[in-house]
Formats: C-alpha cells, sequence, structure tokens
C-alpha cells in the first residue's frame, strides 16, 4: 500500500510534468505563452533552460511535501496544528496546479 507521504510526492511530480508538457505544446504548436513572469523570459532564450529550471522546481517541491508528510506522520499529537498546515500546503498546491493543466489545457485546445 502506498504511504500518503509517497502519494503528495507522486502527485505533485505528476501534475508539475504534466504543466511543464502542456505549456511546451502550447508553446511550440499553439503560439501560447508562459504566464509566469520569472519563467517568460527562459522561454524566449532557451527551452533547455526552461524544461530544467521547471521540472527541478517540481521534484524539489514535490521533495519537500514528500519530507514534511514524512515528519509530520511521526510527529506526536502535539503537532496536529502541523499535520494540517502541511495536508493544507498540499490540497492548495495540488489544486492550483490542477488548474494550471486544466488552463494549459484549455489553451491548447483552443476551447
Amino acid at each position: 500500500m502506498l504511504r500518503k507521504e509517497l502519494i503528495f510526492f507522486l502527485a505533485i511530480v505528476l501534475l508539475g510534468f504534466l504543466d511543464w508538457l502542456t505549456t511546451v505544446t502550447g508553446l511550440f504548436f499553439c503560439g501560447a505563452t508562459e504566464a509566469n513572469p520569472l519563467l517568460s523570459g527562459l522561454t524566449k532564450s532557451s527551452m533547455m533552460l526552461f524544461s530544467l529550471v521547471k521540472l527541478s522546481a517540481v521534484l524539489l517541491i514535490g521533495f519537500a511535501f514528500y519530507e514534511a508528510a514524512t515528519i509530520s506522520a511521526h510527529a506526536t499529537n502535539d503537532w496536529r496544528f502541523v499535520k494540517r498546515l502541511v495536508d493544507g500546503g498540499y490540497s492548495l498546491t495540488f489544486l492550483a496546479l490542477t488548474a494550471v493543466v486544466a488552463s494549459n489545457m484549455l489553451a491548447i485546445f483552443r476551447v
């Protein structure tokens, strides 16, 4: 059975990968632009560097949630607030990434 920490990691990494994939597809084939102002310059100069930065950030965030969930899972009942904070942060990140991927898909299919 998969542990909660691993599910957090895999879900964030999968959605981040889908975000990257739909962004690159939109940039190359649909004339879309990167909405993130920190990364939009990289899409114009180096797609390889853009991909490296975006996928590295996804792995780093996924690993951070994995570690936070692992630490909070082994904590005592005094850490209930921390457990809720980690779960809430994960939920918000998951929902935000889902919205970004959905937005990218809508841009690609021009719905």
